[in-house]
């Protein structure tokens, strides 16, 4: 069977395959930044104070103090009026915070803007208080010495800022990094998805076409399958799908050969019938004339002959009959020692005349078994047959019963040459196909031992139940 290639490299299974790696390789670099975008929207929805962060970016409070102590560092020396500019400059960097500071004396100069909570002059106490309240408080408070230290001895100056203008990094919130890791995680498990259903489809079609080739059909042949795609599992299928073709229309051929053979074999032999009779009649009448000792020699074996094309045509009916299952058969449980007893005697005479002396010892108790009599009868005929015809020069025909198989077994023997042994009357064999067709067809075997000094044919029943 020749396989056609594939004619679009798009339809092969590893086109699409490769493709799927393709896309999860390309769409890398593009997916990688989509995940950062899609994980800063997640936080930013999640975390809204963070939108504050973009219209005031005041930083942390760590930038704050930095910034603040830093401020008040650059102050060393400076006249009031110029901590008062100062002041007034880091308002603008800080429109929402609360700036003032205060001498040495106690006295707070330049507020912006006025508050009514600071005092006017301050006292320990009140810087104490104030110290105390300010600690982890709301608003973020950050107080420094102008000038750097207290030897400046200039005062200090003080930075109120409400704690929701700040970036505030809380203990226990998570980064950004969380989400970029849930969105990888998804595209990664995408990607195993449609692996999965990939190879999925693939096994479920290579179950289907497994199931479709162990699955018979009414003539016990596999059913054709469903074609899918154009892959190569298709082509697969589709080959199957031509060899169960070929495979019914051999079946049907067979069987049209096989019944043709048989209606030959049943119009020939009743064809020949006819004038096996008219030779038979006439051969009959030519008996009826003087003829010379040669003529009478040739007139017997012309009658030889036509007894043997006869039973040739009996073989053939009974053959193509037993072949096709149309024999008639009656099973019943019969003596068969009886049976084997009458056809004997039948064929003693033609023993007889052929000098053949027969050995027949039966028991006296009945062996029964469930046989077709007509069928047993035929099966007897045909081997004490060849018993004459094959086993002759041996002058010896044996009956007798003996144990075979785990059953009581009957046994035709001789003392001829053998089976290998090359015979003159020997023909096409379909004597023993008959035999063989008959004995299944009653459930029985047939075990034959040959040697150069005879041939021993065992019948016993092929199961037990056969024999009562």
């Amino acid at each position: 069977m020749k396989f056609r290639p594939v004619r679009k490299f798009r339809k092969s299974l590893l086109t699409r395959y490769v493709l799927i790696l393709v896309v999860a390789f390309v769409f890398i670099p593009v997916l990688i930044p989509v995940s950062f975008l899609a994980s800063w929207s997640v936080n930013l929805l999640m975390n809204p104070d963070q939108v504050i962060q973009n219209k005031r970016p005041y930083g942390t409070g760590n930038d704050i103090e930095s910034a603040w102590h830093q401020a008040a560092a650059e102050l060393k020396g400076a006249s009031p009026e110029a901590v008062d500019n100062k002041l007034r400059e880091l308002k603008k960097r800080y429109p929402d915070a609360a700036l003032y500071w205060v001498n040495t004396a106690g006295q707070t100069r330049l507020q912006l803007p006025e508050q009514e909570t600071v005092p006017k002059q301050w006292s320990l106490e009140d810087t104490i208080a104030f110290m105390k309240q300010r600690v982890d408080a709301d608003p973020f408070t950050v107080v420094a010495f102008i000038g750097g230290d207290e030897q400046a001895k200039q005062g200090f100056m003080v930075l109120e800022l409400p704690r929701k203008f700040m970036v505030i990094q809380a203990d226990g919130r998570s980064s950004d990094s969380r989400f970029y890791g849930v969105f990888l995680a998804i595209l990664l498990g995408a990607f195993v998805l449609l692996s999965y259903l990939f190879f999925s489809d693939i096994r479920k079609r290579l179950l289907r076409l497994e199931a479709g080739m162990t699955r018979q059909g009414p003539d016990g042949l596999p059913s054709p399958i469903q074609q899918g795609r154009a892959d190569e599992i298709g082509r697969l299928e589709q080959a199957f799908n031509d060899m169960v073709f070929e495979l019914k229309d051999s079946r049907q051929r067979e069987h049209e050969e096989e019944e043709l053979r048989k209606s030959l074999i049943s119009h020939l032999s009743h064809d020949l019938r006819t004038p096996l009779t008219v030779l038979g009649s006439h051969l009959y009448s030519l008996r009826q004339e003087s003829l010379t000792e040669q003529g009478q020699q040739s007139l017997a074996l012309m009658e030889t002959k036509i007894s043997d094309l006869s039973g040739l045509m009996d073989h053939l009916l009974s053959y193509n009959l037993l072949s096709s299952g149309r024999y008639a058969m009656t099973i019943e449980r019969l003596d068969v020692l009886r049976l084997v007893r009458e056809s004997a005697a039948a064929w003693y005479p033609v023993w007889e005349k052929a000098g053949i002396t027969a050995d027949i010892e039966l028991p006296e108790e009945p062996l029964y078994w469930k046989i077709d009599a007509q069928g047993f009868r035929r099966v007897l005929d045909n081997l004490f047959q060849n018993l004459v015809r094959h086993a002759g020069s041996g002058r010896y025909a044996g009956i007798a019963v003996e144990p075979r198989g785990g059953a009581r077994a009957l046994i035709i023997s001789d003392q001829g040459p053998g089976m290998q042994a090359v015979s003159s009357a020997s023909g096409a064999g379909l004597g023993l196909q008959i035999v063989d067709l008959l004995l299944r067809e009653m459930g029985l075997a047939r075990d034959t031992v040959s040697t150069d000094t005879g041939t021993k044919v065992y019948l016993y029943p092929s199961q037990k139940l056969n024999e009562s």
